[in-house]
């Protein structure tokens, strides 16, 4: 009988230990396993696309780990790649699609893109999916331009700045240039709607208008809009400042002549001026004469620009000067008519 209790006490300790080491493996063995990330495949080629194709493929996701698999960030290298995930959670055992969309528009040739994804998997926290696509571009215009910015500077109210600007056509099929949106200060040499064939390039003029801007800084843009499937309008920038334009003034040297009546030396029958026009504006003489018949001047008129300067010459003719008053000093001047503009407006 006691025998038989004992070996019934063994019985039961060998139960107890077996159980305890099975609760024991179990835990271990489910702690060994956790969230496992699986990915039926690492890269999809498209093959050969057009451009206006936007194609889609589906990743599967799966977790084949013990525990849930928690998908925390989807992140693509690229504006061009959509993705979309039906679950962001995913038991053991199950799985998710992972459904992404490229955008061709622009590429051309072979295009490669990775989309990355975040996870709890500690062995695998960030792994990625690459899309492959050789693309076909479609036979397009295609706008290029020289410049998207037009300093002016500083300039004087009243200036009229000019500014050249190419627009090229890179593309296969007609550019055709067909709005100009700028502002009241602002004139283009160009008619719109303006084509541009392949391979070619227009110049287009801009005139900034600053007579009617108020004093200060200039602001502005230029919108150009086209058919370029890629890039349908443009801006251009325009900076400055804008100053009260300075009168024109107008320098004469010197301020006087002296002809001597009793050489015959021909020099001394020529008076020399120097004109300058120090303004910012440029300055027409319109009128040059003098009060005796006897003084001629070499030029009827003078047209000076900014910074410019000219030389004036007076002739004094002996044989003409009367004889009672070649024996006494006697004063004769120079007259200057300047054109000074004005401007009336309604």
């Amino acid at each position: 009988m006691i025998r038989k209790n004992k070996i019934i006490i063994i019985l039961i300790s060998i139960v107890v230990i077996v159980g305890a080491f099975l609760i024991f493996y179990n835990i271990q063995n489910k702690s060994s396993q956790p969230p496992t990330i699986s990915i039926s495949e690492e890269e999809w080629d498209f093959g050969k696309i057009k451009e206006d194709e936007r194609p889609v493929h589906i990743f599967n996701i799966k977790n084949i780990g013990k525990e849930e698999l928690i998908i925390s960030r989807v992140r693509a290298s690229c504006g061009c790649t959509a993705t979309m995930l039906s679950s962001d959670n995913i038991k053991p055992g199950q799985l998710a699609e992972l459904q992404i969309t490229f955008n061709p528009t622009g590429f051309n040739g072979i295009v490669k893109k990775d989309i990355h994804i975040e996870s709890n998997d500690p062995q695998l926290p960030t792994t990625k999916v690459t899309i492959i696509a050789e693309v076909e571009p479609i036979p397009s215009p295609q706008a290029f331009f020289s410049d998207s910015q037009w300093d002016l500077g500083l300039i004087s109210q009243g200036d009229f700045p000019a500014f050249t600007f190419t627009i090229e056509n890179k593309g296969e099929l007609d550019l055709i240039i067909d709005k100009v949106d700028a502002s009241e200060y602002i004139q283009y040499d160009t008619e719109i709607p303006l084509t541009i064939l392949p391979g070619e390039k227009q110049e287009v003029i801009f005139t900034y208008n600053s007579s009617q801007h108020e004093l200060g800084e200039v602001r502005e843009s230029i919108r150009i809009y086209c058919n370029d499937p890629r890039r349908k309008a443009l801006s251009l920038r325009i900076d400055g400042y804008i100053k009260e334009k300075p009168a024109p003034t107008v320098s004469i040297s010197p301020v006087g002549a002296s002809f001597n009546l009793i050489t015959n030396s021909e020099d001394e029958t020529i008076g020399r001026f120097v004109l300058v026009n120090s303004g910012e504006e440029g300055i027409k003489i319109t009128s040059i004469e003098t009060s005796a018949d006897y003084l001629v001047p070499l030029a009827s008129e003078i047209e000076l620009n900014s910074g410019e300067k000219e030389n004036l010459q007076v002739i004094l003719l002996k044989d003409r000067i009367p004889d009672k008053i070649q024996e006494e000093e006697i004063k004769e001047y120079l007259y200057l008519t300047v054109a000074i503009p004005i401007v009336i407006n309604r």
